[in-house]
């Protein structure tokens, strides 16, 4: 090999050898670097550390792609377009309304077409759906009948202890006193009083029973009362019985054993004791 061009290849050698290899790296840091100039400065990307971030993310919307979803509702009608994807119907008068079975007539009678219509109109407004609405008509039917039940037992129960106080006071008279104050209801108001207070159950009440009995016979005559043929005499109550029998007892004739009258005074007082001790 000549002497003049050793040196120049030894030079080039030296230079290829010396020369350092360029190799691209990618860390967590950094992995955006690999991505088109286009890309790596997205704002999108800032949120992931590194590429396996992004690839879970990518799945997780791949997962929930073909699901209905909802947008965030801002105007009317895009609420609108939300009641309706939750099942609200088209319009107020689509929805469907079903009672409890065995609802009292009392309480299915205020659920008329003028408040069904007028709750529906609302309901439709604040976006419920049919399965909403139609149970809650029914829990609020449900509700009302079982509060109607509640305060029927009470006022049952409260007309079954003031009849038993009545027939304790008026003995053998309960039932002819009941008659005098069905009559008194009639005479002093007519049948339309007497339906009234019949379909409210006033017509039952104690009190009221007592005032339109003392009312029928301290008005109107024992003839009005017992009927024209009825030959009897009226029935006492124990305490009206205990008080005739006061006065009788109160007469000379029932204390004079030898008075015409004393013998029959006698028999009336032990009657009249009878009727207020129910012998």
């Amino acid at each position: 090999m000549p002497d003049d061009i050793a040196p120049a290849e030894t030079a080039d050698n030296a230079e290829a050898v010396s020369e350092p290899t360029q190799t691209t790296e990618t860390s967590d840091d950094n992995w955006r670097s690999s991505l088109s100039e286009d890309l790596r400065d997205n704002p999108s990307f800032s949120k992931f550390k590194d590429v396996d971030s992004l690839a879970a993310s990518y799945v997780n919307l791949q997962s929930h792609l073909g699901r209905d979803k909802i947008a965030k509702p801002v105007t009317d009608s895009d609420w609108d377009d939300v009641y309706e994807f939750l099942g609200r119907p088209e319009s107020p008068e689509e929805y469907e309304v079903a009672l409890p079975e065995g609802l009292p007539e009392e309480i299915a009678s205020q659920f008329n077409d003028e408040t069904l219509s007028s709750f529906k109109q609302e309901a439709h407004k604040l976006g419920l759906n049919a399965d909403q609405v139609k149970s809650l008509i029914a829990w609020q039917a449900g509700s009302m009948g079982s509060q109607h039940d509640a305060y029927k037992g009470m006022v049952d129960e409260s007309m079954e202890k003031g009849e038993t106080a009545l027939k304790a006071e008026w003995g053998r008279a309960y039932d002819q006193n009941i008659g005098f104050a069905r009559k008194a209801f009639e005479e002093y108001g007519g049948e339309q009083l007497a339906a009234k207070m019949e379909a409210s159950g006033l017509g039952n009440d104690p009190d009221v029973l007592k005032a339109f009995a003392n009312i029928a016979k301290t008005t109107m005559a024992d003839n009005d009362l017992a009927g024209p043929s009825s030959g009897t005499r009226m029935a006492l109550t124990p305490d009206e019985a205990k008080a005739e029998a006061s006065t009788i007892m109160a007469h000379p004739a029932y204390m004079d054993k030898h008075h015409p009258e004393h013998t029959s005074m006698v028999k009336k007082v032990q009657g009249l004791f009878n009727q207020a001790y129910g012998e």
